[in-house]
């Protein structure tokens, strides 16, 4: 199977192993998810495992900034191409993303400073790519180092991120897609409008489009070890 590391030390490589463990004892993704909560709240907590320049903001003179926008980072630390990624996203104070989707399952957590979280759902029975697009803001929620949740879609997809420290926040994400190249949903919640975005990665191009993918499915579902 393909791999792809851009930050390999032992701390993640071994952390990579544990996913790779669940994945193996657990089909269903809730199950999954579970058993990683504990190992993915270690890394997000330990200081020892994420280095310069992953751990923020974008060099000055640096060539890509990814296409979040706003002098958003979003650093791919290892890639196993279109079934897992773990990334970072970086954001300079008073900084948000626009609202967005995943379109896989995963865990997202924070590493660094702190976000305010705005989760939201479609309320129309729409699935278009581009158009109207009716969302139901569903929570808000501070978070800080340490604090991750849930992604499975439907639930939690939608999202908007916001630093609301006084410093760049640094969050961790484990999805099950190659989510920086595939195509997914930026929304207006305002103006009800929906289309497709990519945002890349800062470090890594992406050589080709991924369409959306049709169904969030399990790592292992169609290819073991």
């Amino acid at each position: 199977m393909t791999e792809e590391w851009h930050l390999e030390n032992e701390r993640l490589q071994s952390f990579i192993d544990t996913v790779d463990e669940a994945a193996n004892t657990h089909e269903e993704i809730p199950d999954l998810l579970d058993a990683l909560h504990d190992p993915f709240q270690d890394l997000l907590t330990d200081d020892d495992w994420l280095s310069e320049p992953y751990d923020g903001l974008v060099p000055d003179g640096y060539d890509d900034k990814g296409e979040m926008g706003r002098d958003i980072a979003q650093w791919l630390l290892y890639r196993r191409p279109e079934k897992l990624t773990l990334f970072t996203l970086a954001l300079p104070p008073g900084v948000e993303t626009p609202v967005h989707d995943h379109l896989a399952w995963g865990l997202v957590g924070i590493y660094s400073g702190t976000q305010t979280e705005e989760f939201y759902r479609r309320a129309d029975d729409a699935d278009n790519h581009i158009g109207h697009a009716d969302l139901e803001h569903l929570r808000t929620e501070e978070m800080e180092r340490g604090d991750f949740y849930e992604i499975v879609p439907p639930n939690n997809d939608i999202h908007q991120v916001e630093t609301s420290s006084d410093v760049p926040s640094v969050s961790v994400h484990l999805l099950g897609a190659d989510v920086g190249c595939i195509q997914r949903h930026q929304f207006d919640p305002d103006d009800e409008f929906v289309e497709l975005f990519q945002s890349h990665y800062s470090n890594v191009r992406c050589e080709r489009s991924l369409s959306p993918p049709e169904e969030h499915g399990h790592m292992h579902s169609h290819n073991h070890g």
